[in-house]
């Protein structure tokens, strides 16, 4: 986990619990839109326009949120608009980790070892989970959405006129 843009294993510090002492999720940081047109969406800012090859996903096989984007991708056709990275099948001591393991890729764009260093991209000082599914601009060189619901709407409408 993150704390103030620095990783630390230790997840306890900002996790929640209700009265009971159940987990209770932290809510996705990065909940920006993309449109057929770029203007904002139910969450966010606009300014994310569907456009072919701008958008990299970045996606863990074996997590169930980030394969139904996956998912999604393939049943609307956008495996040419949207290009994926996969990150190895099982957490390390920094996360999710880019690499070696057979169907894992290496991050194309910055050559990131571990998917919180895309986090700690997008904003220096944040603090919460580095989860997958991610949504990456590659022309603002921002992170989109790493919210799983999120992704699987802008999925169905946003890219339906490309």
């Amino acid at each position: 986990m993150l704390i103030q843009g620095k990783w630390t294993s230790n997840w306890h510090p900002v996790q929640a619990k209700d009265k009971t002492g159940r987990f209770i999720r932290q809510t996705s940081e990065f909940r920006n839109w993309i449109t057929p047109d770029g203007s904002p969406g139910p969450t966010g800012n606009g300014g994310f326009k569907a456009e072919t090859g701008r958008y990299r996903l970045y996606v863990a096989l074996i997590c169930p949120w980030a394969s139904r984007t996956l998912i999604a991708r393939s049943i609307k056709g956008l495996e040419r608009h949207i290009p994926v990275t996969v990150v190895e099948p099982f957490l390390t001591h920094e996360g999710w980790k880019f690499g070696d393991f057979p169907e894992s890729d290496r991050d194309p764009l910055f050559n990131a070892r571990y998917i919180h260093e895309l986090y700690t991209r997008a904003a220096k000082h944040y603090t919460g989970r580095a989860t997958v599914p991610v949504l990456w601009d590659m022309k603002q060189n921002v992170m989109v959405n790493n919210e799983s619901a999120d992704i699987l709407r802008m999925f169905n409408s946003a890219f339906r006129d490309l």
